[in-house]
């Protein structure tokens, strides 16, 4: 009994060390897989909070592009527009230059025409003093009658009054084909001017356009580094991902072979017992049937030696062996009224002689067209666009020959406000500034009226 309790005893001490051995070799491992793990997490998280950083920066890169490409369009659209303007006036010009050769030539032909009429008179009073005064009362004397008398006198007052009369028609005439000459110069330099305007409008705004295109190809640099970086953390993300996935798979590998060896430490510790159990089972059945064997032997002999005498019974004795097994197991794991047309021509017509600035909208320091229109009607509580041709657009239209006082005139690239009288008044130009001009100077395109 000593021995299997001494047995029993040195079983557990080994059950014990294999438990120990086991579990120092998990607990060893662990820390490792952790160390990597945790460090790949780490990484993880700095690449994935730079990713989001860089996602960011890509979003504003991207809708700073969107609304620098909303104002490049824009810019190409006004350029597109001012483009047009430009091959209007263009045209515009080369009929007011057609118009000035017709001057010119109706006022040679005007000169000509006083010039021949102004010798023909020459020659006939002349004529009539070579011939003398003798020689036109002859012919006045010579009448037949009273009545042939006054009418050859009215015949030469008729031809005096004649030659005057044409002279003095000529003289008008030409004096007319003079101011109307001088009116298309006037309008041809105005013009001339509006031209030049168009030109450094046009430089101005291609230097717009050439500056965004040019912060838009640095956006594009700045969005390419971007993504070239964000596809760096993506990579970095990927491969601490497959870094995680791969010690945590380690981990479940020793974690499942630690729990294998628990499993079989304590099924060859079960298996240990249940034979150790039985061992001294065994021998201590062995000893007993030993003991009993001897027991009965010396009954025999004694019972042998008593033969004569008379019998008796000998006891028996028995035993019952007993023994005891153990386990273990392992746990798992506005609009305002009242004003009137008249009321705006009559307002606009007291900024007359203010200069001209192009983009400019102050009555007073200086506006273009379109700028001086918006801000006559903003007196009256009216909002119109700084623009010529969104101008065109404004209120309802009506013909040239319906034009009232305070409608806007719109030329191509131009805009004004009829004063009435076939007179607009408007921002003309940086050489006249605000003045007045005949409204049919140049083709009009459209009539707004704003005020009903």
């Amino acid at each position: 009994m000593r021995k299997q309790n001494v047995y029993l005893k040195n079983t557990s001490k080994k059950l014990a060390s294999l438990f120990l051995v086991t579990a120092v070799g998990i607990t060893s491992l662990q820390p490792a897989l952790a160390s990597r793990k945790s460090q790949a997490q780490d990484a993880k998280q700095a690449a994935e909070n730079n990713l989001n950083s860089v996602n960011n920066n890509i979003n504003n890169i991207a809708n700073k592009q969107q609304e620098l490409q909303k104002e490049i369009n824009a810019l190409d659209a006004e350029l597109v527009d001012l483009l047009v303007n430009m091959d209007i006036l263009s045209d515009e010009l080369a009929d007011k230059e057609l118009e000035i050769k017709q001057a010119n030539k109706d006022l040679e032909a005007a000169k000509k025409e006083e010039k021949d009429q102004y010798e023909r008179m020459k020659k006939r009073i002349r004529s009539m003093y070579e011939r003398g005064d003798g020689s036109l009362l002859e012919a006045l004397l010579g009448a037949t009658s009273m009545s042939d008398f006054l009418n050859r006198v009215n015949y030469y007052n008729a031809v005096y009054d004649y030659d005057r009369d044409q002279l003095e028609v000529y003289k008008e005439t030409k004096q007319q084909v003079i101011d109307l000459k001088s009116q298309l110069l006037t309008e041809q330099s105005e013009m001339e001017e509006m031209q030049e305007n168009y030109k450094l409008q046009e430089t101005e705004l291609k230097n717009m356009v050439a500056n965004k295109e040019a912060t838009m190809d640095n956006f594009d640099s700045q969005l390419s580094q971007a993504k070239v970086l964000a596809a760096a953390y993506k990579e970095t993300i990927q491969q601490q991902n497959q870094i995680i996935r791969d010690e945590e798979e380690k981990e479940r590998i020793a974690r499942e072979a630690a729990e294998r060896a628990a499993r079989e430490a304590a099924e060859a510790a079960e298996q240990a017992a249940r034979e150790a159990a039985e061992r001294a089972a065994r021998e201590a059945q062995a000893r007993a049937d030993a003991a009993a064997q001897a027991a009965q032997q010396a009954a025999q002999q004694q019972q042998a030696a008593q033969q004569p005498s008379s019998g008796s019974s000998s006891p028996s004795t028995g035993s019952t062996p007993s023994g005891n097994s153990s386990g273990a197991s392992s746990a798992p794991a506005v609009s305002p009224s009242g004003a009137t047309g008249s009321d705006v021509i009559s307002y606009a017509t007291q900024f007359i002689g203010n200069p001209y600035v192009w983009g400019g909208t102050s009555l007073t320091n200086g506006a273009d067209c379109s700028g001086f229109v918006m801000s006559v009607y903003a007196h009256f509580g009216y909002s119109l666009p700084h623009s010529s041709a969104a101008q065109a657009g404004c209120g309802r239209g009506v013909s040239y020959s319906e034009a009232q006082p305070g409608d806007i005139i719109c030329y191509s690239g131009h805009v004004a406000l009829y004063m009435g009288g076939g007179r607009i008044v408007g921002a003309q130009s940086s050489r006249t500034g605000i003045t007045t001009q005949n409204a049919t100077y140049r083709t009009i395109i459209a009539v707004r009226r704003i005020i009903n």
